[in-house]
């Protein structure tokens, strides 16, 4: 079966939690419930459901919040901030803030202040922003490769009849093969490879060196018969490390707006949270 999509209120609700969890861990605030399990009881006895509630301890007093979201398309009106201080007053919840995404009537602007309600607009950047669309520098990656390459350098390979000096020439040695009176093939390359091996380990960087390689039998490559082999070249080492730098940048998707404190921030869908200039 699909998977049910959640409501686009219950959404609204994670992101608001999550966003004050975010701004309050620097103060010590944390998020102790949010949805419809989170649910305080008046001193009425009545329980009440809170969208969003955090404390705050100073180790003798703890201090909560009840934060209320609207996901509407209308503005929200006084009725939700009466609604909210009833709720505060009897369940001894010393602050409230209400969210919302459509904004505030001028009445409960002036009420909320009144009683020390905080309202929050969060809501979807849009065309008439001026953070729409809005990229947002997180930071640098910087990758550090650290790589040294040593290997035996090698600059003649002497096969009696034959000797080769070009650089390209000696690279093709490596996939040469040599084949002796019954048909049978030696790889060219084992006798490179045991040149670079030994040369690394005597160790003794850029010495000219020259190792023969004794022959009790005959080789032939191209018509060519093999006399000898004798390999000279020298062990070098190259630092190949590299430092590669990445911008990391993000785009702004929420804008949120404390409507009393003048403070606005903006989250990316990624959970960025940045401060913004107030307007």
């Amino acid at each position: 079966m699909p998977q049910k999509e959640e409501p686009a209120w219950k959404n609204y609700e994670a992101i608001t939690q999550y966003i004050y969890a975010a701004l309050g861990q620097k103060d010590g605030i944390r998020v102790i419930g949010f949805g419809r399990n989170c649910k305080v009881k008046g001193k009425s006895g009545v329980s009440y459901q809170i969208d969003v509630l955090t404390e705050q301890s100073d180790g003798e007093k703890t201090h909560r919040t009840a934060i209320e979201c609207k996901f509407r398309k209308k503005k929200v009106t006084n009725e939700v901030v009466m609604k909210l201080r009833g709720i505060m007053e009897d369940a001894g919840i010393e602050s409230g803030i209400i969210v919302c995404k459509t904004g505030f009537t001028r009445d409960t602007l002036v009420y909320a202040e009144h009683h020390g309600i905080k309202l929050v607009e969060l809501r979807e950047a849009g065309e008439n922003d001026r953070d729409f669309n809005k990229t947002l520098e997180i930071g640098t990656l910087e990758i550090k490769a650290n790589m040294i390459r040593s290997r035996g350098q090698v600059t003649s390979i002497d096969l009696g009849t034959k000797i080769i000096t070009d650089e390209k020439e000696i690279m093709g040695m490596w996939y040469v093969n040599f084949y002796d009176v019954d048909g049978r093939t030696i790889s060219f390359g084992e006798f490179l490879k045991a040149f670079s091996q030994e040369a690394q380990r005597r160790g003794e960087l850029l010495k000219t060196i020259t190792i023969a390689y004794p022959l009790n039998f005959k080789l032939f490559w191209n018509e060519i018969t093999i006399e000898k082999i004798a390999i000279t070249g020298f062990y070098s080492t190259t630092d190949l490390s590299s430092i590669r730098s990445f911008r990391l940048t993000d785009q702004a998707w929420l804008i949120m707006k404390d409507l009393f404190d003048n403070r606005k921030l903006t989250m990316s869908k990624s959970g960025g949270i940045w401060n913004l200039p107030s307007e």
